[in-house]
């Protein structure tokens, strides 16, 4: 199973501030937070795996009607910690606890976790501006499912050692 790396809490929130800010152009808000997660997990999945991410950004494939793409990368991640490593052998059970629980952080902060409920009103805007308005408001809420991860990924670590 993979876990996050033996740092403190600022530790791990400074270097996925860092990472993230080097990818935040360059990366969908799903693979962002997956790569960021990654980066501060010991597994030994290559980094090359967020390519399994790249089609749910945007809602899923961006027609923002589905789960916020940051969302789907944190449950991947979680998926990397707790997911069963060889299906259909073992109990999902843990996976699923601690998916619900990551949701239930972001949905509170944001009230939603649905992609066009979050942005959809800078698309529906169709400007310049609302569309740099709208990666500004993605780039913090990926930036915010990253700690919500991280913050659920210890809170996990702590019940179940």
């Amino acid at each position: 199973m993979a876990c996050l790396k033996n740092l403190d809490r600022e530790e791990l929130f400074t270097r996925a501030e860092a990472v993230h800010k080097g990818c935040a152009e360059q990366l969908n808000c799903s693979e962002r937070v997956f790569l960021v997660m990654h980066q501060l997990m010991d597994t030994d999945l290559p980094a090359e795996a967020v390519c399994m991410m790249s089609g749910f950004g945007g809602g899923v494939g961006g027609i923002r009607d589905n789960i916020c793409g940051a969302v789907s990368g944190g449950v991947a991640a979680i998926g990397l910690a707790h997911g069963r490593k060889r299906p259909p052998e073992g109990s999902k059970d843990r996976a699923y606890e601690v998916s619900r629980d990551f949701v239930a952080r972001f949905r509170a902060a944001f009230g939603a976790t649905v992609c066009g409920e979050l942005v959809g009103d800078l698309v529906r805007e169709g400007t310049k501006e609302a569309e740099e308005r709208r990666k500004a408001r993605c780039f913090q809420y990926t930036l915010s499912a990253i700690r919500m991860c991280i913050d659920t990924l210890r809170k996990y670590e702590e019940l179940y050692p």
